[in-house]
């Protein structure tokens, strides 16, 4: 991403691009609908040359900032986030030719199939400061699931946002990080906007996301010099653990 005075612009495939870019601005429609969040709007999108150009926000802090600085607002932010993405997978409809399929292990029954975010994770919900917003970001897919998906169980997004929550644990806070209480609250707000949906599926699906956490670890860590390296991976094997038995907990 390059900013460039009040313009966030991206580069990239142009076929991924107009996509992220449909997302954003039906996400942006979601948004103003609900009351419950804001996403920045498109100004332009050059798909023949592979830009995408953003409204610049100044003044976002990301979730996971919050969290560290152990900001007492962060609460109500994690619930308000929970419902947010409730709203997403209730109201995000994208054309017949855009609706890309997750891998078939994250495809579940209809019910649980929706319209993902992608890559919802805590550096990608944002607080603006001057608005008093929630604001949502990054509407591609997570490298993690290749970059083209747009469908498939509403669980990954939940799971993937909980996980982001454990796992990005700064060094220095590891052993003091409340990531259960933080993640709770998250799912305490999902739920009370989508009253019907199954807690006990997040345990079912709590394997595959175990899963892909396991390969972005490994890959993470070998883009570090060696020490660097270890302390991350004794880190991240922590929270791992920490986030599994989480998992185990969650239900009725």
């Amino acid at each position: 991403m390059e900013f460039v005075d009040d313009i966030a612009r991206k580069t990239g495939q142009a076929n991924l691009l107009v996509v992220e870019a449909a997302k954003a601005s039906r996400a942006l429609e979601i948004g103003k609908d609900t009351g419950l969040f804001s996403v920045p709007k498109v100004v332009n999108l050059d798909a023949e040359a592979g830009v995408l150009e953003f409204e610049r926000l100044s003044g976002l802090e990301t979730l996971l900032d919050l969290a560290v600085r152990k900001d007492r607002r962060l609460p109500e932010l994690l619930e308000k986030a929970g419902r947010a993405l409730a709203a997403i997978h209730a109201e995000l409809t994208l054309p017949q030719e855009m609706k890309h399929e997750l891998q078939a292990e994250w495809m579940n029954c209809c019910d649980d199939n929706v319209f993902i975010h992608g890559d919802f994770a805590c550096v990608n919900v944002c607080f603006h400061d001057p608005s008093d917003e929630l604001v949502i970001l990054d509407f591609s897919a997570a490298p993690m699931v290749g970059r083209t998906a747009t469908f498939g169980s509403r669980y990954f997004d939940i799971l993937l946002f909980m996980s982001s929550l454990f796992h990005g644990a700064p060094y220095r806070s590891v052993l003091s990080w409340d990531a259960g209480i933080m993640a709770g609250t998250f799912l305490r707000g999902y739920v009370k906007a989508a009253p019907r949906v199954n807690l006990n599926k997040l345990k079912d699906n709590a394997p595959k996301i175990c899963r892909l956490q396991r390969k972005n670890m490994w890959h993470l860590s070998r883009q570090r010099a060696p020490l660097r390296a270890v302390g991350y991976i004794l880190c991240q094997m922590l929270m791992y653990v920490r986030f599994c038995l989480f998992l185990r907990k969650c239900g009725p």
